[in-house]
């Protein structure tokens, strides 16, 4: 997981204002000291970001707490950019961070204080609590908290070791530039310009920040905020609105719970990993794409692409809700109860052998599960799929030496995607594991890959940590449950109870009479056997 703290409630977002006036684009005070960043202040209550602006959430709890003993001691700050709307408000163009940090102390909320908890609803994922805990640690150590701080400044001697800092902050602020002119247009600009050369932009939230009107934009924003956060589906019909909150919270819920806290120490795995962080929004961008059948393109290698200032555009809400459906019925094969729950076991697909979750196979096993949608080919994938899994489990490392080569996320999914085809197509036709690994040494896309195990050393008196979670995924595969129909391991969130005997036979709904299967197993495999074994 990135140690990132999200300061992102802290301003809020909003369009930028075109409504010409005198008073845009004016100049403004020259510096943004702790009592303009005080909340409920006068400059405090005009700051906003920019509608589009990415998360306020790029900088580790170190780089605050740098920051914050820069401002507190007066040292060289850079000068944070704005630009002032005919309605008066203060648009950050460039220095959301460090404002922020500023405001995150002040507030005592690095992420998960009374402002981050209203504005996401309450519901903030665990590392981000983490975060936000280690953060304000941190800063106590380094620095002092806000309010122990201003107890000393009110009686001064009760704690010599802030009075320092107490005596240094009256003074202290951060100098502001500001853009002239009351064209939102440049003013836009000037801020893509800007963010560009500032904290690097991830290559993907390259690509959404130019896609930003766009449903699969919204769409993805939407997931990886559980549907909370600023609200960039706020122009849609109220039904909409609540439709896109619902869609995002149960995709989310499916992909992220539990929350992942490693070490691993449960066999209760969510699918896409950490559920907070830097790689979380190219995943579900991705992923989102996948779902919609839109070219997931690899970022990287366009990152001399300026970013676009774009006419503002209403963006499509029945197209946003479709979206968000058909990522819905993506992750709903993935995972869950619902009829055509495949019941994946996490384990299996998407964690190393020592426990790291690999996210190039999330998007790897969603194209294959698209195209195996696309030539219905499901009861054939559920015939081999005891085989095909175990395969998978015992040649874990050539999923690693696979991205190693090829690269993570959008650069290296499609080859593990063909990698998953192949063999899933060799157990098809009737090869052996033994088989498919002569096949993988003659291929000449596979012949570099080497079949080994993890060697822990036998002189080491303590187990590392990494031995402790090789032990740790080795048992949660072996006890995973099976389903009694195909014989595959079983994701937890998606064990179905299903009559051993049929109801439509006299089966009894009794514990006697129950077995555990996927929901796809119980809904059309085991149906596609029962009309086998008729058809003989």
């Amino acid at each position: 997981m990135s140690e990132v703290v999200n300061l992102d409630a802290l301003i809020l977002r909003e369009d930028f204002d075109s409504e010409e006036g005198v008073a845009a684009g004016e100049k403004g005070k020259v510096e943004a000291s702790k009592t303009d960043l005080t909340k409920g202040e006068n400059f405090y209550l005009t700051l906003r970001k920019p509608d589009f602006q990415r998360e306020t959430a790029a900088w580790s709890p170190e780089s605050i707490c740098d920051f914050l003993e820069s401002f507190v001691n007066g040292e060289l700050i850079p000068a944070v950019i704005c630009w002032q709307s005919a309605s008066r408000l203060t648009f950050v163009i460039d220095g959301a961070h460090r404002l922020s940090a500023v405001m995150a102390w002040l507030q005592d909320d690095y992420g998960a204080g009374e402002d981050s908890v209203k504005f996401y609803n309450n519901n903030i994922p665990l590392d981000q609590r983490k975060m936000d805990e280690k953060t304000r640690q941190l800063v106590k150590v380094r620095i002092g908290s806000y309010k122990d701080i201003m107890a000393e400044t009110k009686n001064p001697g009760s704690n010599p070791k802030l009075t320092k800092v107490s005596r240094s902050i009256g003074n202290a602020a951060i100098p502001l530039l500001w853009v002239k002119g009351n064209d939102d247009k440049k003013a836009e600009r000037a801020f893509l310009t800007i963010n560009q050369s500032a904290v690097p932009i991830d290559p993907t939230e390259f690509a959404i920040l130019n896609a930003r009107f766009k449903a699969n934009a919204i769409a993805s924003r939407a997931i990886v905020r559980n549907g909370t956060g600023h609200k960039y589906w706020k122009d849609f019909s109220p039904s909409g609105q609540i439709e896109v909150v619902k869609m995002g919270k149960a995709i989310y819920s499916a992909l992220y719970s539990p929350p992942l806290d490693p070490p691993i120490r449960t066999p209760d795995l969510p699918i896409a990993g950490h559920g907070y962080g830097t790689q979380t929004l190219p995943l579900i961008f991705d992923f989102v794409n996948i779902a919609n059948d839109i070219p997931v393109v690899d970022s990287s290698k366009k990152t001399k692409r300026p970013l676009e200032v774009r006419e503002k555009e209403t963006p499509d809400e029945a197209e946003t809700v479709r979206t968000l459906h058909s990522a819905r019925k993506l992750t709903n094969r993935f995972t869950g109860t619902d009829p055509a729950s495949l019941g994946l076991h996490p384990a299996v697909y998407f964690y190393a052998m020592n426990g790291r979750h690999q996210p190039t196979a999330v998007l790897a096993i969603a194209s294959l599960l698209m195209e195996l949608e696309a030539k219905d080919e499901f009861i054939k994938f559920t015939i081999v799929r005891q085989r095909f899994e175990n395969f998978l489990i015992a040649h874990k490392v050539f999923v690693n030496q696979l991205t190693v080569r090829h690269g993570s996320m959008a650069k290296g999914y499609r080859p593990l995607k063909d990698y998953y085809r192949f063999v899933l197509d060799q157990f098809i036709v009737g090869q052996s594991e033994e088989q498919i690994e002569q096949a993988l040494i003659e291929h000449d896309k596979y012949h570099k890959l080497v079949k080994e195990r993890p060697i822990l050393t036998k002189k080491a008196k303590q187990f590392s940590q990494g031995a402790k979670q090789i032990t740790i995924i080795a048992g949660v595969l072996e006890t995973a449950k099976l389903c009694e129909v195909c014989r595959a391991r079983i994701d937890f969130k998606a064990i179905h109870v299903d009559h051993t005997l049929d109801k439509s036979k006299g089966g009894l709904a009794t514990t006697d009479n129950s077995r555990l299967i996927h929901p796809y197993c119980d809904s059309a495999y085991k149906r596609y056997l029962e009309n086998t074994k008729a058809a003989v």
